[in-house]
């Protein structure tokens, strides 16, 4: 791993992916390098599963080193900070979800009629230092995390994340489950990106079986992805102005975005959790007679995106509180691993469409959008600017839709083998490890969401910086817990 790193100074951590194997913990280590994944395997004693951490080579591996210690046991020497960070604290000790032979039922009940554990003490004020805890309760954050805020007077002096409060056990529940099962299950990881979770699993388990799905499929499924990019990017771009209290921006972006969600239903026969990617291709063909229908709602949303253009660009109180705010530096982004929006908000030119094109991308002219900025502002206008590009996406993909089947049969039990992909989520490089033993369920799901690549960003731009400038800081980086925890 040292000598993938050296050969490449811009390579970083996508995943870490634990695996039970009897005597032994696996851990596939998935590296981001020259534009493609490589994974490095070894294994450790599952009696005494200790590792050296390699955070000191890879800042952003604290979270993924992080997890595996929760869910697997596993001990990462030398890491700065070992704390829980999905499990809840009141876990049993030694009781690892995700090892094959963890009886969760019987130590769960064990627990409940154990004498409850102390209370975790409250952080204390330190000197000049205040702690300010933001959540997990907290209107501004509809699903619930927290994060310990060390303030002196209005700055900002240290950030501690806590994950975890709506962690629902998404990768054990689906080895408990058939591959069909699975492809709605991943779906509500996240209500927003729910097209992106199941496109990811289904091609993930397309590669196992060695199938590729029609042309057609691949073109219809290009555009039920770009229209949850169109969704996940206004709902954020109007949250946006919610946090930074401009209702206004946020009134008339959701106004804006409810033709989207029209689409998605016309063309899916769902509003928000679509449910059309399926393996082999997708569950409804697309009828021609809506295709004007279609390209008539882009067209006018096309229009008015040059409304908001002028807005970001001219509007003094959004700019006041969004440029020179939560900067984030080229460096930094390429060290802490941050993926999508994020990432090219700070220069940073990633785009799985782009680098490793899948579905019809590869056939479809379009922008990487990237900025040099690196603040609040820079974050927001990548999405914006990228609304434009996912509505020529759609026209495009309408005017030179191919002919032909929408879904091919493909068998229910699915051979052995294991497989990995990623796909470009609205908030950036989503990742999918599937691994088959020949049988109708998996033997091993695992999941890595944007947000979770991109909260240690957090961490950095908002040390240093004022109390007050929190909110857009953190809106900019768009986060989604529900998909952060599983």
């Amino acid at each position: 791993m040292k000598i993938l790193l050296e050969t490449n100074k811009n390579a970083g951590i996508v995943a870490l992916t634990g695996l039970d194997l009897g005597k032994t913990i696996g851990l596939m280590y998935h590296m981001y390098t020259n534009g493609v994944i490589v994974t490095v395997r070894t294994e450790v004693p599952k009696k005494k599963p200790k590792i050296q951490t390699i955070t000191d080579l890879i800042p952003g591996a604290q979270f993924h080193e992080r997890e595996v210690a929760d869910l697997f046991g596993v001990i990462f020497e030398g890491h700065p900070n070992p704390a829980r960070l999905v499990l809840p604290d009141d876990w049993p000790d030694n009781l690892y979800p995700l090892r094959k032979d963890a009886k969760i039922d019987e130590a769960l009940a064990k627990n409940e009629t154990a004498p409850s554990k102390a209370e975790p003490t409250p952080a204390q004020n330190e000197g000049d230092l205040v702690n300010i805890i933001i959540g997990p309760q907290h209107p501004a954050l509809l699903e619930p995390e927290k994060f310990s805020l060390k303030v002196d007077g209005e700055i900002v002096k240290q950030v501690e994340p806590r994950i975890g409060y709506v962690h629902r056990g998404i990768e054990k529940a689906a080895e408990q489950r058939t591959y069909l099962q699975d492809v709605y299950l991943v779906e509500r990881i996240c209500g927003i990106c729910n097209s992106c979770h199941a496109a990811c699993f289904v091609e993930t388990v397309e590669k196992i079986l060695g199938v590729e799905v029609p042309l057609r499929a691949q073109y219809l499924r290009t555009i039920i992805l770009e229209l949850n990019r169109l969704h996940s990017h206004m709902l954020l771009l109007g949250h946006a102005g919610l946090e930074i209290g401009y209702e206004t921006l946020f009134q008339y972006m959701w106004r804006d975005r409810e033709p989207v969600m029209d689409l998605t239903e016309l063309l899916t026969g769902n509003r928000v959790i679509s449910s059309a990617m399926t393996v082999g291709g997708v569950r409804r063909d697309l009828q021609e007679t809506d295709v004007p229908k279609i390209k008539t709602r882009m067209a006018t949303l096309n229009k008015k995106m040059d409304f908001y253009h002028k807005l970001f660009e001219n509007e003094p109180s959004l700019k006041m509180r969004t440029q020179n705010v939560g900067v984030l530096s080229k460096e930094d982004a390429l060290k802490l691993c941050v993926v999508g929006p994020v990432a090219r908000g700070s220069g940073v030119a990633i785009d799985v469409r782009k680098d490793e094109p899948y579905e019809a991308y590869g056939e479809i002219p379009f922008n990487m959008i990237t900025r040099d900025e690196g603040d609040s502002w820079a974050r927001l206008i990548v999405r914006l600017d990228e609304v434009n590009e996912s509505i020529n996406i759609i026209d495009y993909a309408l005017d030179h839709m191919p002919s032909g089947p929408f879904r091919i049969k493909v068998p229910r039990v699915v051979t052995a083998g294991e497989a990995v992909n990623h796909v470009e989520a609205p908030r950036g490089e989503l990742f999918y490890y599937v691994k088959s033993q020949g049988t109708a369920y998996p033997e091993r799901v695992k999941v890595r969401t944007p947000t979770f690549a991109n909260i240690p960003a957090f961490i950095k731009i908002a040390e240093g910086g004022n109390i007050a400038d929190v909110p857009p800081s953190f809106v900019s980086l768009d986060p989604c817990f529900s998909c952060t925890d599983r």
